[in-house]
């Protein structure tokens, strides 16, 4: 018989939980930090300098991680937590996306399997922008396991305090991500009419749509409150190029979306078709044959709810004007990667030769794709690849004691992150601040002294620190020291005030 995760029904949570985050601290402390980046920096950074609801200069992302990170003062230990909790949102994305769509089924090792396989197969970085940086896993897991509270109890009724908790995660789930209803809306009609395929009573499976697609409507409608209350919350005006594209570029930006999805990920999308492939051979096999046409049903819908939302961003102005850019489309990519594991799962929970093992296998490949994929736990190699992708100008800006880095975007926040950690490391009480995209927030926590500070420009950046040091009335300023890596430089007295972020 096989063995179901669902069999130990007052442990599972726990033990599935346990199962992720033993990943998801062996992730965190192994090479994940060597991709860091601006992007993924500036939320530590909200957490230490100025929390703010959504992301510095942004509408579309809530800071929710930030805020409970914000207890944490040192910057290392900070930037781990805030790692730790979104690799784990993102392991538990994968999981509850397998308990939504494959219920009724072993969704616990299909789920498990999924999550492991993600960890070996995909881009080291993709990996990040999903794991480290991106807010689609923890959307995803947050109104997912608001869908969950808000199901009906062993006596199949629903509670009203359990409907209202599960609105509460999914209004929070489009806090930090205003689109993630769109995603599971287009998801849960994949899995009603899978339902209904598989001759689900209709009676049971319209009430459960229903409740969900209230709920995600509720939330997108939360969603875009709050987009439309950003402007009364930062002071300032909304950026987000909203609408789609006429419908005549879509056949283009799709083509391109897609490309440079495939581009970024082609071995990973092989891997998929062989898992595919040989989870729909087992199931051909004579004793498995009756549930290959259910598996290929969930599967399917699966994949076409990831076509379609990959159709939805693609159209998208948004998405257009940056790039087309593969990160966009990782929802649609973890959905096509768990239609795939699904197909692999279902003859390993269905042969009692293979079925007694798989659960308790599953259980123990999550944290073994995590170390084989990010080696072995250490706190002192995960601060050397931060000193490696973050620290080159910190030596230089200590000693010139600077209060501003200003530059390029992408070297400045990474630079005043690592400053920030060895003044604390040092005892020292000084600031770091950074002049460049998304300083508005902080502008104001330096300005009343702006005649005294320092400012550190990094090597080859004179026009981007220029552009900036006049946005923020710093400029004309002059040179006053040369180093390694920056140079030093005072302002002159601003004429005017900037407006408050």
């Amino acid at each position: 018989m096989p063995w179901h995760l669902t069999s130990w029904p007052h442990h599972r949570t726990a033990v599935l939980l346990a199962s992720l985050a033993s990943a998801a601290v062996l992730v965190d402390l192994g090479a994940l930090h060597a991709l860091e980046h601006a992007d993924a920096i500036v939320p530590v950074l909200v957490s230490l300098q100025r929390w703010t609801p959504f992301y510095w200069d942004q509408e579309r992302y809530g800071m929710l991680v930030p805020l409970l990170a914000l207890p944490v003062r040192d910057p290392f230990w900070n930037l781990l937590l805030q790692r730790g909790l979104l690799v784990l949102a993102g392991l538990a994305a994968v999981l509850l996306l397998a308990r939504h769509v494959l219920a009724g089924r072993d969704w616990p090792l299909a789920g498990l399997a999924a999550a492991g396989g993600l960890l070996l197969a995909a881009p080291a970085p993709w990996l990040f922008e999903f794991l480290g940086d991106q807010p689609y896993g923890l959307s995803v897991a947050l109104a997912l396991a608001g869908l969950a509270v808000a199901e009906p109890g062993p006596d199949r009724r629903r509670r009203p305090m359990r409907l209202a908790w599960g609105l509460v995660l999914v209004v929070a789930a489009h806090w930090v991500n205003a689109a993630t209803g769109v995603f599971l809306l287009l998801l849960a009609a994949g899995r009603a009419a899978a339902d209904l395929l598989e001759g689900e009573d209709a009676a049971a499976v319209v009430p459960r749509l229903g409740v969900d697609g209230a709920l995600l409507a509720a939330g997108l409608a939360a969603g875009q409150a709050f987009l439309f209350a950003y402007p009364a919350l930062s002071g300032q005006p909304l950026r987000l190029a909203t609408g789609m594209l006429p419908a005549s570029a879509w056949p283009h930006a799709w083509g391109a979306f897609l490309g440079n999805a495939w581009a970024a990920s082609a071995p990973w999308g092989a891997a998929l078709a062989g898992a595919a492939a040989l989870g729909a051979a087992l199931l051909a096999t004579r004793p498995l044959r009756a549930h290959l046409p259910a598996a290929l049903v969930r599967a399917a819908a699966l994949a076409a709810a990831a076509l379609a939302y990959a159709l939805f961003a693609g159209s998208l102005r948004w998405v257009e004007e940056n790039a087309f850019h593969w990160r966009y489309l990782a929802p649609s990519a973890v959905l096509v990667h768990l239609a795939a594991t699904s197909l692999l799962a279902e003859p390993l929970a269905r042969l009692p030769r293979l079925a007694r093992g798989s659960g308790a296998g599953a259980l123990a490949l999550v944290p073994l794709a995590a170390l084989a994929a990010y080696g072995p736990p250490s706190p002192a190699r995960a601060r050397a690849d931060l000193d490696r992708v973050a620290g080159a100008h910190t030596a230089d800006v200590l000693a010139a004691r600077c209060a501003l880095v200003a530059g390029d975007y992408w070297s400045v926040w990474p630079a005043v992150w690592h400053a920030r950690l060895a003044l604390r490391e040092r005892g020292d009480p000084r600031e770091v601040w950074g002049v460049t995209h998304r300083t508005r927030a902080t502008v104001l926590q330096w300005w009343a002294d702006r005649a005294s500070l320092r400012i550190c420009r990094p090597r080859g950046e004179d026009a981007a620190a220029e552009r900036w040091l006049r946005a923020f009335h710093l400029w004309p300023a002059r040179v006053v020291e040369r180093r390694a890596t920056l140079d030093v430089l005072e302002p002159a007295p601003p004429t005017a005030a900037p407006a408050a972020g």
